[in-house]
This record gives C-alpha cells, structure tokens and sequence, in this order.
C-alpha cells in the first residue's frame, strides 16, 4: 500500500477544513435570509497555513425571545386573572379567548393554501 506523504496530507486537511468553513458559511447565510439572524456562535476559522482563529459572526438584530416570553406569560396571567373573576375586558370574556385558542383551524388554513396553489405537508 502507497504511503501518503506528508505534503498531501496536509494539502488534503486544508481542502477539508475549507470545505467545512464554506458549508458553515452557506448555512450561517440561510439562517440569516429565512430568520433575519444566524444562531451559529463562532465559528473556527483556518489560515491558510493550517492555525486555527476564532471569528464571532456578525450578529444581527438582538433576540426578542425574552420580549417575546414575557408578554406571552402576562397574557396568559391575564386570562386566568379574567377566568378566575368571572372579568370581562372590552366585552371579551375568558370562555371565548378560550375557544378560540382550542379552535381547530385545520381546515381553514389547508383552504387558504389551496386558494394560493401551495401545497400543505404530507
């Protein structure tokens, strides 16, 4: 069996890690046009020369995620304050925020799809 010389391996390891680096880069990117931001930390980047450097990704915009949670967890605080003393806001009583959250919409979006000519999941 040939040997592999040590010149080819280090020219195979390089095509490799540029190879990583151009998939990480292409999925960073998809990340960044399907959800505004990508969530890839830093990612390891390699010289030509085979040493290893850190490079943060440039964040976008900053996650509302916490936003997000917490006005999400006073709503629902406010449906069971509303349920609990029999309150009605702005004549919305709790018995119908909780219909329409156990609504099933099912059939209403597959026909929305339709009327679009996209195709729902299978």
């Amino acid at each position: 069996m040939n040997e592999v010389s040590t010149e080819n391996r280090l020219r195979l390891l390089k095509q490799i890690r540029l190879r990583y680096e151009e998939d990480q880069n292409d999925l960073s990117s998809r990340e960044r046009i399907l959800y505004g931001h990508s969530s890839r930390p830093a990612v390891a980047r390699y010289n030509y020369d085979g040493n290893r450097r850190e490079e943060e990704l440039s964040e976008g915009q900053p996650s509302s995620f916490r936003l997000r949670l917490a006005v999400a967890l006073l709503l629902a605080a406010a449906v069971i304050f509303m349920d609990r003393n029999r309150i009605s806001l702005a004549g919305i009583t709790s018995d119908q925020v909780y219909g329409a959250i156990s609504a099933d919409y099912e059939e209403k979006l597959e026909e929305w799809a339709s009327d679009r000519g996209l195709q729902p999941p299978t």
